[in-house]
């Protein structure tokens, strides 16, 4: 089982990663053509909302060669996992190691770790976050199970504007692409989906 992992890993990133551009360029010719049927009134009110949703400033937009080179950066990382992933741990545990194999266990932990993050920002990135700025900053993989006791807590100690934020990434319900509805279409259908 274990050597089907990493094939698996890595036909998923180029799913995911095919399945975010195409869904992208569809739901932007809809959205540009519902905008174009507004009232000036209803595309200032729509202009408004977005951003206080941070909808404006939080996107970007790769070229197909900037989308080509984050695609070969997940799979150069993906080597990395993948070669981590072949090297075996001997029977008798850790303690029975010796000093050189420590050291190429935990050099092969540590490039594992640092490929794996590098493929998260790359995702990111070809979702349309902005690359990350400050020491210390990455991109991480959560789950809204992992906000909701936060925003609970948030709510319950009365920090109103922390429960609204909160609450506003758990319903964003970001799937594939990082479009709502982790796949479904809004309304009677399912909408595509897709930092």
């Amino acid at each position: 089982m274990k050597k089907y992992a990493i094939p698996v890993v890595v036909v998923l990133a180029v799913l995911a990663v095919t399945w975010s551009a195409f869904g992208q360029a569809q739901d932007r010719a809809a959205m540009r053509e519902r905008f174009q049927n507004m009232s000036p009134e209803e595309q200032a009110k729509f202009r408004e909302q977005m951003r206080a949703r941070g909808g404006g400033a939080r996107r970007i937009r790769m070229s197909s060669e900037d989308q080509q080179k984050a695609i070969k950066a997940i799979e150069e990382s993906l080597v990395k996992v993948k070669a981590a992933a072949q090297i075996q741990r001997p029977q008798g545990g850790f303690q029975d190691m010796s000093e050189e194999e420590r050291n190429k266990l935990m050099t092969a932990y540590r490039d594992r770790s640092t490929a794996l993050n590098a493929i998260v920002a790359q995702v990111a990135l070809l979702q349309g976050r902005r690359p990350l700025e400050g020491e210390g900053a990455r991109f991480m993989i959560l789950s809204t199970n992992d906000l909701t006791p936060i925003q609970e807590a948030a709510t319950k100690e009365k920090a109103e504007e922390t429960g609204k934020l909160l609450q506003g990434l758990l319903s964003r319900g970001r799937g594939f692409g990082g479009r709502p509805g982790g796949g479904g279409r809004q309304g009677g259908g399912q909408r595509r989906g897709g930092q």
